[in-house]
């Protein structure tokens, strides 16, 4: 009875590892080299789980195990060292995974190193010695109507290059401006005598250019110098010029007074003379304009070493703004302005610009002229005429790429690269028309009724003011008191100064207004973004707007 009572042992429903040794004993003895059960056994008897119903040798020598029925092992079971007979039936899995079973088994396995993704035969570059394949065959595997493009794709991208907004070698038009700058340079800084020069003028007239071809033609001759240009743009606030100023000077930057007081005190000790570039001037405007008239004021202190450079748009910013620095004359900074390009200067400065590249002219005479006379009409900046030929041929180059990539080609692997499409007037007159187009409108074409009334309002007060004061820029609160009173005289209903904001916020969006905005909302600056002759002209549509125009302010 004690050795029949293990047979008469039930079983447990999940068969453990050591029931599972149990069941697999009458296989082990089976064999005359092993006394009992032992692990090799186990790892050489096959399990029912993983290849499937067992065979009928099997299932009589294993009569115990018949009545139970054994469950699947979990992954983890199956993929253990007490189960490894599992893992020869495992199901095929994608080449990823398997390469990663593999770094984990290749040891215990020895499998072939022999990895599934690496190709059975070698490459043929390897059969040819190892010399790898130079990648300039596989362009003739492209098909030609590719290669074709890029032949033709190479004049186009030579004129885009030449029609971006650089500092070109020559600046035509600005012979006299140019000799002015470098005249003064040399009276001031390479004579040691301090002064100050304001230059003025329209953007895209070419003042930063012809400063900056004059500061890297004058090299030499400045090099006895500290020359040091700041764009105020990038200032967070106009106080920050200070301590800008004082890091190209290698001081200690400090704030406040003490900061101000300490640069001063360099700039008037001895030392070589110091040039101080400034573009966009006017954000350095402020409340009493302390920060224009210190620096101003800096190259009058004696024994002063400074000269002040400046640049900005606006032409009566020194009246305006620093009328105490005209009492004295002798000091007073020295004044240049730039006028607007003319049609003649514009289209000599486009000319000059696809001279440089090789070939036939991009574009067409008509169209350069074209674009040369509405830029002209309307700005006279030059930026903004290389920014239009530029997006005209960006044009005409997405017409050639999808005629090229679509028409298939003969069967020839060379075959004759045709003349690339010129720039013609067609494509000039649509990229202005987006450029310089109707702006007041709502956006489609012959919908100037949809621009609100009110801000219609807001425009001609803004246009009537400016003629009032001579002056581009009026703060907001002047601005929404002309509207208030266009309004009364008109029977019309004005809006409060919040609301006045939001209007000119809602034309500032349009690219018709732009807003400088203050800590007070009523002393934000407000200047016309477009001409006022075009802004003249699109607001004559209605009786109402012309006659507000008429009447003026009282």
């Amino acid at each position: 009875m004690a050795g029949s009572s293990p047979q008469r042992q039930p079983t447990i429903g999940f068969p453990r590892r050591r029931s599972a040794r149990r069941l697999a004993a009458p296989t082990a003895k089976s064999d005359p080299d092993h006394a009992g059960p032992t692990r090799t056994a186990l790892r050489l008897s096959p399990c029912p789980t993983a290849s499937g119903p067992a065979e009928p040798g099997r299932a009589a020598s294993a009569t115990p195990s018949a009545r139970t029925k054994v469950l699947p092992l979990s992954p983890r079971k199956r993929l253990g060292d007490d189960n490894l007979c599992n893992i020869p039936h495992a199901q095929p899995c994608s080449p990823a995974k398997r390469s990663k079973e593999n770094q984990g088994r290749r040891l215990l396995f020895g499998d072939p190193l022999d990895s599934p993704e690496k190709p059975s035969s070698p490459e043929p570059s390897q059969q040819r010695g190892g010399q790898e394949t130079p990648q300039s065959s596989g362009l003739s595997r492209q098909p030609a109507r590719t290669r074709l493009f890029r032949q033709e794709g190479t004049c186009y991208q030579q004129a885009k290059r030449v029609l971006h907004v650089a500092v070109p070698d020559r600046l035509h038009a600005r012979e006299r401006e140019t000799g002015i700058i470098q005249q003064f340079l040399r009276e001031h800084v390479c004579g040691r005598r301090p002064g100050s020069l304001y230059v003025s003028g329209a953007p895209g007239t070419g003042k930063t250019a012809c400063v900056s071809r004059v500061l890297l033609d004058s090299k030499d001759e400045l090099s006895g110098s500290k020359t040091i240009v700041l764009n105020c743009m990038a200032l967070s606030s106009p106080q920050g010029v200070f301590p800008a100023t004082a890091q190209q000077l290698g001081l200690p930057a400090a704030a406040g007074r003490e900061g101000v007081r300490r640069l001063e005190k360099h700039l008037t000790a001895r030392g070589p003379m110091v040039l101080l570039v400034l573009d966009e001037l006017d954000q350095l405007e402020s409340k009493g304009q302390d920060v224009l008239y210190t620096l101003f004021e800096w190259p009058r202190l004696p024994g002063s070493r400074l000269v002040l450079v400046g640049l900005a748009n606006a032409l009566d910013l020194m009246d305006r703004s620093l009328a105490r620095l005209g009492a004295q004359l002798a000091g007073s900074p020295r004044l240049l302005h730039f006028p607007p390009y003319t049609r003649e200067q514009l289209i000599t400065i486009l000319q000059e610009r696809l001279g440089q590249v090789a070939g036939d002219p991009i574009l067409d005479t008509a169209a350069l002229q074209f674009c040369a006379r509405k830029v002209s009409a309307v700005s006279g900046d030059a930026r903004k005429a290389l920014d239009v030929c530029r997006r005209a041929v960006e044009v005409v180059e997405l017409e050639v790429r999808s005629q090229t990539l679509l028409k298939p080609l003969p069967g020839s692997d060379s075959p004759a690269s045709p003349v690339p499409k010129r720039v013609g007037l067609l494509h000039v007159s649509r990229v202005i028309s987006e450029v310089f187009g109707d702006r007041l409108a709502a956006g489609s074409q012959g919908s100037r009724d949809a621009f609100p009334l009110q801000q219609k309002v807001l425009l001609c007060s803004l246009l009537l003011l400016a003629r009032r004061l001579r002056t581009r820029e009026v703060t907001l609160g002047k601005l929404h008191d002309a509207y208030s009173q266009v309004c009364r005289r008109q029977h019309l209903p004005a809006v409060d100064q919040a609301e006045c904001q939001s209007l000119v916020t809602l034309l500032e969006s349009r690219g018709v207004l732009e807003l400088k905005r203050a800590k007070e909302a009523r002393l934000a600056k407000v200047s016309l973004k477009m001409d006022e002759a075009a802004a003249e002209h699109a607001l004559q549509d209605t009786a109402l707007v012309g006659s507000i125009l008429a009447q003026g302010l009282c």
